[in-house]
């Protein structure tokens, strides 16, 4: 893999602020084969067809809506895996993930730690610094108890390995942690040669400035990030919740909740201000017996447009559901 973006796609400012890159599309089912094309397969639910390091595996089961999303590019994409990494690059954005098995976890903070610095260090060299956006799937989320908690040791390891480099909290991706159904840890991202615009929300305390009753260190993330495309603005928004300030609204009602992460997500697009409409809606659901309720009320605020909606455990035992969103120039 080359060590610079190549001299044809700095020309073409292929990198925010140039053409975007990549399309992404939603399907039911994903190709048994990848076409040249594709930057990215995430598949949620079933297995992979074959070791394809675009082909990404989420373990989660899809409750509604297509489970597929298709990342093309509409330049040449090269891909291959360097060491534990599987990676796909166009010239202008790059897709990666990492899995660490469940033995490699039992010292939480620190696996994080080095797979965090370790994906920081290909980054570096492949050209693609900024991170953008960031996926992370990790079983057994909300186990243990106090600072033990596996989702705080994550937050722990994490935040050690983003602040080696000074300044950090500045350029924060937009971020997704939920708990996933097979043992282990999947780390996938998205990254460029330079960093979108850091969106926060002023209904919200940023994730990375929560209080000390949330773990040793707060989480590292943006609650979004706004790249401005030449063909026009994205918004890639964080997992949100029912969250204001730093704390949980509407514990054991889960359409209440629902109302509040979204008025967080419009107050996140007021903030971005740019005319955007939604492109792919996901929800991470913890009790799939609210399905019905939850889609119905679903369709009060997004009419027929279709969100994926996935079974999983919210990075707080007390919250019922999360959404996470990519938005596209109106």
């Amino acid at each position: 893999m080359r060590q610079h973006i190549s001299e044809d796609a700095e020309r073409r400012g292929d990198a925010p602020g140039g053409a975007r890159p990549y399309t992404v599309d939603l399907v039911a089912r994903a190709p048994a084969v990848l076409g040249d094309d594709v930057l990215a397969c995430v598949q949620h639910g079933g297995a992979a067809a074959d070791d394809d390091p675009r082909r990404i595996r989420v373990a989660l089961p899809v409750l509604a809506g297509d489970g597929v999303e298709l990342w093309r590019s509409v330049l040449p994409v090269r891909h291959g895996r360097d060491g534990d990494i599987g990676w796909a690059e166009n010239g202008a954005a790059l897709f990666g993930q990492l899995q660490l098995p469940e033995s490699q976890l039992a010292d939480m903070d620190r696996a994080v730690f080095h797979a965090y610095a370790r994906i920081d260090g290909f980054l570096q060299r492949s050209g693609y610094p900024a991170w953008l956006r960031v996926w992370n799937f990790i079983a057994g989320i909300t186990d243990g108890d106090g600072d033990g908690e596996r989702y705080r040791q994550f937050s722990v390891g994490r935040h050690k390995a983003l602040s080696l480099k000074p300044g950090f909290e500045h350029e924060l991706p937009a971020a997704t942690a939920i708990g996933s159904e097979d043992g282990g840890l999947l780390i996938y991202f998205i990254a460029a040669a330079r960093p979108g615009r850091q969106i926060e929300n002023p209904r919200q305390v940023s994730a990375f400035k929560y209080p000390r009753q949330y773990g040793p260190k707060s989480p590292s993330f943006s609650r979004a990030n706004l790249l401005d495309w030449r063909d026009g603005a994205e918004l890639f928004v964080s997992g949100t919740a029912s969250i204001v300030g730093h704390e949980t609204l509407h514990v054991g009602e889960p359409l209440a909740q629902l109302d509040e992460l979204l008025r967080n997500v419009q107050a996140l697009l007021e903030q971005a201000g740019r005319p955007l409409r939604p492109e792919m809606l996901k929800l991470y659901l913890r009790d799939p017996r609210q399905l019905d309720a939850v889609r119905a009320h679903l369709r009060t605020h997004f009419g027929a447009r279709p969100v994926t909606i996935l079974r999983g455990d919210v990075c707080r035992r007390e919250l019922d559901l999360e959404i996470e969103a990519l938005f596209r120039a109106a």
